[in-house]
């Protein structure tokens, strides 16, 4: 599973060139229960891009499971509910304690 996750991060870097990558984490971290990579839109006029991202990750995601989720003023419980997009099977995050109001 991590070399096909590493085979789109590879796919989306030459693809999505605009946008911002970060270092995979081999381990869960934050409300994230299994290893991950992440990457952002960068900048704010980017958001218009949205579709173009979706609809290659949702082409490219194979056997994985893949969440988009914004960094909107809603708050990180509700980028992680409400506001995220999957693409495969969605993953039961580490959120039961967050505050539901945020």
């Amino acid at each position: 599973e991590r070399n096909e996750a590493m085979e789109l991060r590879t796919k989306m870097q030459d693809k999505f060139k605009w946008m911002r990558f970060y270092s995979p984490k081999d381990r869960p971290i934050g409300p994230h229960p299994i290893p991950m990579w992440e990457a952002d839109f960068g900048a704010y006029d980017n958001r218009r891009k949205w579709s173009d991202v979706r609809d290659f990750i949702e082409a490219e995601h194979g056997n994985l499971s893949v969440l988009i989720h914004p960094h909107s003023m809603d708050g990180d419980y509700a980028d992680h509910t409400k506001n995220a997009w999957w693409a495969g099977e969605a993953i039961n995050l580490r959120i039961q304690s967050w505050n539901t109001n945020l």
